[in-house]
């Protein structure tokens, strides 16, 4: 079991949501919850991906934050116009990153002068950019985002189309972006990409971007996908994707790095306990 898990979501129903959602959930993922099945498999670290029914109100997840500032990270979704005062303010909180998901979206958008301007923002924060997108719209979020002088992180195996696998052009890319050294990938949630065998994707990234551009997340709670699903099955998907546990050992070291979590990890969730 890994012990950095970076991608979960944490909402309760209650919380005000975006209208147009494609999504509505019908239970809560409090962040109480959450920390309590990280302890229940001796999971010591979190990032928290902002929810895209939530919009750019990330104030549940910023007080998660607030609460457990040495166990927890945030990926944020803001607005364009954010304000920079906000961004610090967010990254001496815990947040590492912004969001894009583009499910459903014209990718153009992320050529858009004021959205050029954040991604520039925000690498003066050191922050990355993680986006989720359609494999076949990888290529022109890669051309986009050129001028982006920090690390982007590619969601859930880059979502190729299933009747392509690794041949889809998106998949392909990722790939290539082993050159770049700034881009990583999230092996989680291979149910998003609609009953492909991932494993054969997780053996061509580890091949060709190395362990060190590799990431885990266990996507709790599985939103859409939550039939079936536990956190003991989340992991297990890693261990048969990546077998090699040098390489799982691996990417808790780049996902330590990347989050910044500092503290050594085998302490920092037991200290927050203690806290709390």
């Amino acid at each position: 079991m890994p012990f950095i898990d970076t991608h979960a979501h944490v909402f309760l129903r209650s919380l005000p949501m975006v209208a147009n959602r494609r999504y509505t959930p019908d239970y809560d993922a409090s962040l109480s919850r959450y920390l309590q099945v990280l302890a229940d498999h001796d999971v010591g670290c979190g990032v928290l991906i902002q929810p895209s029914f939530l919009g750019t109100d990330n104030s549940y997840l910023l007080a998660s934050l607030d609460a457990y500032p040495n166990a927890l990270r945030g990926v944020v979704v803001v607005a364009p116009d954010v304000a920079d005062d906000v961004l610090i303010d967010m990254n001496q909180r815990g947040v590492v990153g912004i969001r894009f998901n583009l499910i459903g979206k014209n990718v153009a958008e992320l050529a858009a002068p004021e959205n050029q301007s954040l991604m520039r923002r925000v690498a003066q924060l050191g922050w990355h950019v993680e986006v989720q997108a359609r494999g076949g719209d990888l290529p022109t979020v890669f051309r986009h985002m050129e001028r982006f002088d920090g690390h982007i992180v590619i969601d859930h195996f880059g979502l190729p189309d299933p009747r392509l696998g690794l041949r889809d052009p998106g998949f392909r890319q990722l790939l290539r972006e082993s050159e770049s050294g700034r881009t990583f990938v999230k092996l989680s949630a291979g149910y998003r990409c609609h009953e492909l065998d991932v494993a054969p994707l997780a053996g061509a990234l580890l091949a060709t971007l190395g362990p060190r551009r590799l990431l885990w997340g266990s996507d709790w709670p599985w939103t859409q996908f939550e039939k079936d699903r536990t956190y003991v099955g989340a992991a297990a998907d890693l261990s048969r994707w990546l077998p090699d546990l040098a390489a799982q050992n691996q990417i808790d070291q780049t996902a330590s790095g990347l989050f910044r979590f500092s503290d050594p990890l085998h302490q920092a969730l037991h200290r927050q306990r203690k806290v709390a």
